[in-house]
């Protein structure tokens, strides 16, 4: 059984007998070239605060708060709020709020630190926008 032919290029077996025209994938100099250039790419987007896994136990809260938020204002302004809402402390319980965001979620009684924190960013971004939004509301109210 014989494969169709597209424009000469395929052998009986429908392997490529002639060289591609666009020269694709057919250098291997190119192709080191490529993938020199997509670790280079990589590298630049990689922040440089990328903490491995198993590194991750080995941050305080506020550290682990700072990996995420990545913006000095931002993380002054969660800084502030979280201490005056439960002074970090991932136990903390005020009535029907826990952890160290006071949110008010039972699932923040078992969450770990790294849960915590995640849920009251995303919390502060989805109520407030930011974290400096969410410090000054809480100024005029005394809650977030």
């Amino acid at each position: 059984m014989t494969r169709r032919q597209l424009n000469g290029e395929l052998d009986t077996c429908g392997t490529l007998s002639t060289q591609n025209p666009s020269r694709v994938q057919s250098d291997p100099v190119s192709r080191v070239g490529r993938s020199v250039l997509v670790a280079i790419g990589i590298t630049l987007f990689t922040p440089a605060y990328a903490v491995a896994p198993d590194e991750v136990n080995q941050l305080t809260a506020k550290e682990y708060a700072a990996v995420l938020v990545d913006d000095e204002q931002q993380m002054n302004c969660l800084d502030k709020l979280y201490t005056k809402e439960s002074n970090w402390r991932p136990e903390a319980v005020n009535g029907s709020h826990y952890g160290i965001p006071q949110g008010r979620s039972i699932y923040l009684k078992t969450a770990t630190v790294e849960q915590q924190i995640m849920w009251g960013l995303r919390y502060i971004d989805s109520r407030y926008g930011s974290p400096c939004a969410a410090w000054s509301f809480f100024q005029k109210n005394n809650y977030h």
